[in-house]
């Protein structure tokens, strides 16, 4: 602060506990029903004012064998210092208080093209019933939006997709196994594997895939390229789109392509788009959060997810 450097003493080594016994032995006028106060012995206060007037190099208290009084500097002290810590004191209320309410809801970013009671509605009422105390603030975006309020801080964790994974650890973001789905793949009526009752990974290898992403690769073909793996085999990409809406559009047009997608997923329904599922995968939603939110109800509600996607 301007002008303290001239002082030719600091106030760096004086803590707040020094501080406090000062007041109590000033307002009790005595060491010995302050140290009753503070539950110290009556040796450790003594010991911790003459600390603090050495460090001050004032003189607090008059002393006599029988009683003590505050010198005029003691005065001076006493008043400000007890007016500040009053402050102190108001402030911590005030600052604990808003931590309470802050602490007390907690903000969820659902993705708007999923079916919440699907993957979300069960966890829900588990963590209402354990944790009665914590309001859940539930909220509806696109994927991209979810996790950008996540950056910016508007939720305090987001439901998506768990092929976003990826992108998820790139952008340092924290992600766990929130529930289990099965997995379709929707295709034109008239695709050749349109009548099947079920369907495996191996029946579509030779496929050609339409993904949930527009522009460069994403998360979606990650992910279709992870699950590919064990065959040796690339995926083929012949399109992608952000909107599942417009991909109902796009089966119409091109028969040949297939769109995988979770069971959870809101895909629109249509007399020309078959879901025939495919037996020998799993996928689900994972709930992400930012690291750097160190929310006590965020740890609980994260705490309450299951460890994997196998878990069921």
């Amino acid at each position: 602060m301007r002008g303290m450097k001239t002082m030719d003493f600091s106030l760096a080594g004086i803590s707040i506990q020094q501080i406090m016994v000062f007041l109590c032995v000033a307002e009790y006028e005595g060491f010995a029903k302050a140290s009753d106060y503070l539950h110290m012995t009556q040796s450790a206060v003594s010991k911790s004012v003459a600390k603090l007037e050495k460090e001050l190099g004032i003189e607090l208290f008059q002393r006599t064998t029988r009683e003590i009084h505050l010198t005029d500097a003691g005065k001076i002290l006493y008043h400000d210092w007890k007016e500040q810590v009053r402050a102190m004191h108001d402030s911590y209320i005030r600052a604990a208080s808003l931590h309470a309410e802050e602490e007390a809801v907690l903000s969820i970013g659902l993705l708007n093209t999923a079916r919440p009671e699907k993957y979300f509605w069960n966890l829900e009422e588990r963590f209402k019933k354990e944790y009665p105390g914590i309001q859940l603030e539930l909220s509806s975006e696109y994927m991209t939006d979810l996790e950008d309020k996540l950056l910016a801080g508007k939720y305090d964790a987001i439901m998506v997709p768990d092929f976003e994974r990826f992108a998820l650890e790139r952008r340092g973001l924290n992600w766990k196994w929130a529930a289990c789905s099965n997995v379709l793949v929707i295709m034109s009526e008239n695709h050749p594997l349109a009548k099947q009752s079920s369907l495996t990974l191996g029946d579509l290898l030779y496929e050609e895939f339409v993904t949930l992403e527009h522009g460069q690769k994403g998360s979606y073909q990650e992910d279709l390229e992870e699950r590919f793996q064990p065959y040796h085999v690339q995926p083929k990409i012949k399109l992608g789109y952000k909107n599942a809406y417009e991909i109902q559009y796009l089966f119409r047009k091109d028969s040949s392509v297939v769109l995988l997608v979770d069971d959870y997923f809101a895909f629109p329904s249509r007399d020309d788009i078959v879901q025939i599922p495919l037996t020998d995968q799993k996928n689900g939603i994972i709930c992400a959060w930012n690291p750097n939110n160190q929310k006590s109800s965020l740890q609980k509600f994260v705490g309450m997810l299951r460890p994997s996607v196998h878990g069921e």
